[in-house]
């Protein structure tokens, strides 16, 4: 690290440290405090990196004199981008909200540490209330959090998750737009039979179908801003609408074939048109742009995954879709493309510039693939040798251990070779 900077993030440390006050913080302090770690992350430019012990430092110097006994869930909330990245922090604030969801608010401390990952204490919290205590106007918050568990944590509430039908709001746009988009796609993971899944899938489409003409209805009676507002409530419903019509918002991805994936340029310089040139292997794709700063931010975690299979029957594939230019993290920064043909080239030079070390492909289908689920990126779909999709909406950041659970499970099913697990290979390294 630069000894400058170095120098900087420790007066910096020092000076956060001298301004602590008892707990909690205010606002303003929060805001203080917040400011001096994305000061230190803006100095470090293209080589910030979230293991950074420098950075590590900073963080735990603003949370000096923060006793977490003493904050309530709104202001850890607040707090958050500060003790969870500090991996000496992290366990205790940790701790700290799953006390929190012993009382009364047990549904916010449940649902913060379901967005973090955090799934089997945020069951533990939630199951011994069920979804009869949560208020009908945050069913969707859970809904959005249900959709990253795993086939066999969903299973054992299929009675209760095909129930919520009849708590869903219809009379209340933005709530029916906050999570019970991905309702159908629960039922799918849970593995509700097909036809009552198609039975609730159309309730929630003609539920928002009828959302939107009142919107529209409401619009034409209202002036200005207000009715722009409700317009755009009414466009974004409607592509709502339009991802449930795909297979991931039926509830029909996951033990699905693969949906359609067209290639139209990748950066091997091989014949690859679309997935189905793939199958065989297992197909780890992460959709990405290079506009996406938690994409690149990602490189590291990726690279790190192809290294592990290298020689294996897996495949790792960044797909993006022409986006009209390419975004270098070097002195280039934003480069037009005039054209498609051109936009190849600049990703090129981008793969090589940023050691790429695994292909990236432009799909015909755009980046936000509604197929797939993809409502931001970056986002990770594992496909198995045989073609379906075992797993959607994943993060490319996650732990390696536990991608390498689930493609060397995809691999043994296929009769292919895995490497060792990690904790296999960590020992053998200790020996």
């Amino acid at each position: 690290m630069n000894r400058s900077i170095t120098l900087a993030a420790a007066g910096l440390a020092a000076g956060i440290s001298a301004m602590t006050v008892a707990a909690p913080p205010d606002a303003h302090e929060i805001k203080a405090k917040t400011d001096a770690a994305m000061t230190y992350y803006r100095a470090q430019g293209d080589k910030f990196s979230l293991d950074d012990p420098g950075f590590h430092a900073v963080l735990d110097a603003q949370l000096n004199g923060v006793d977490p006994a003493e904050c309530d869930i709104f202001t850890i909330g607040k707090m958050q981008m500060l003790w969870a990245y500090s991996p000496n922090a992290k366990p205790v604030w940790i701790g700290r909200i799953v006390e929190i969801g012993q009382g009364d608010d047990w549904l916010d401390a449940s649902l913060m540490l379901a967005g973090m990952g955090e799934n089997e204490q945020a069951l533990a919290i939630a199951t011994p209330h069920g979804f009869s205590e949560v208020p009908d106007n945050r069913l969707g918050e859970v809904l959005q959090a249900l959709n990253q568990l795993e086939s066999e944590q969903l299973i054992p509430m299929q009675v209760e998750l095909v129930g919520l039908v009849d708590r869903m709001p219809t009379d209340d746009p933005m709530s029916l737009m906050q999570g019970w988009r991905s309702y159908t796609e629960v039922l799918g993971k849970a593995q509700v039979d097909s036809e009552i899944r198609r039975k609730i899938h159309d309730r929630v489409v003609d539920g928002m179908k009828k959302s939107v003409a009142a919107l529209q209805e409401e619009a034409k009676s209202a002036s200005g801003s207000e009715a722009e507002e409700l317009n755009r409530t009414a466009e974004r419903m409607n592509g709502t609408i339009a991802f449930l019509d795909g297979p991931a918002g039926r509830g029909e991805l996951i033990g699905y074939p693969a949906p359609t994936v067209d290639f139209l340029w990748n950066s091997t310089g091989t014949a690859m048109s679309n997935l189905g040139d793939l199958k065989g292997k297992v197909v780890v794709l992460d959709f990405w742009a290079t506009w996406c700063g938690p994409c690149v931010g990602s490189f590291p975690q990726v690279k790190e995954l192809v290294e592990y299979y290298d020689g294996y029957d897996v495949v790792v594939l960044g797909v993006t879709s022409e986006q009209g230019s390419v975004i270098f993290r070097d002195e280039r920064g934003k480069k037009d493309a005039e054209n498609f043909e051109q936009e190849c080239e600049l990703m090129a030079d981008y793969a090589e510039a940023m050691e790429v070390t695994w292909p990236v492909a432009f799909s015909k289908q755009d980046v936000f693939n509604k197929d797939f689920g993809v409502r931001g990126i970056p986002h990770v779909a594992i496909i198995a040798p045989d073609g379906k999709v075992a797993y959607n909406n994943l993060h490319p950041s996650n732990p390696l251990g536990e991608k390498a659970e689930k493609i060397n499970g995809l691999l043994k099913k296929a009769g292919l070779k895995h490497p060792p697990s990690v904790e296999e290979k960590k020992a053998t390294e200790k020996g």
